[in-house]
């Protein structure tokens, strides 16, 4: 196997005020979220082009970057957890999701929630501190 680093961020291939999503060659997405607060817009865009780019990639594992993502809105909340986790496990078999934590333990408070909201969908999900450790798990068979 060669080397991966996952700092590095990847091929770009969706940017807008939310964050980033980045094909990495080892085989799934990095999502780069924005420092600064997106609107609910624009949070629903930055997934709905990770589930896109998960068919087009035919990747199913995600590691999104938490650490200095605002907290999403709780309407974007119930989204994630009644809509988009759902269809995208079905649709294009996404089946690992690793999570930096973020630095904000609102963040942290609501990812959890959503978490616990998804825990009957067929995802694996995993919090970690650093992308090595994120990467590592998601890479694992």
């Amino acid at each position: 196997m060669t080397s991966h680093d996952p700092s590095t961020p990847g091929t770009l291939l969706f940017e807008n005020a939310a964050g980033c999503v980045y094909h990495q060659e080892a085989g799934y997405l990095h999502l780069a979220w924005s420092r600064k607060q997106a609107r609910d817009a624009d949070v629903k865009a930055l997934y709905e082009a990770t589930a896109q780019a998960l068919g087009q990639y035919k990747c199913t594992r995600i590691l999104s970057d938490h650490r200095h993502m605002p907290p999403v809105s709780p309407a974007v909340q119930r989204w994630l957890a009644d809509v988009w986790v759902p269809g995208t496990v079905r649709d294009y078999g996404y089946n690992r999701g690793a999570v930096i934590q973020a630095f904000n333990v609102f963040n942290r408070l609501a990812t959890n929630q959503i978490v616990t909201q998804i825990a009957h969908v067929p995802l694996a999900v995993s919090n970690f501190d650093n992308e090595h450790e994120a990467a590592r798990w998601l890479l694992e068979e």
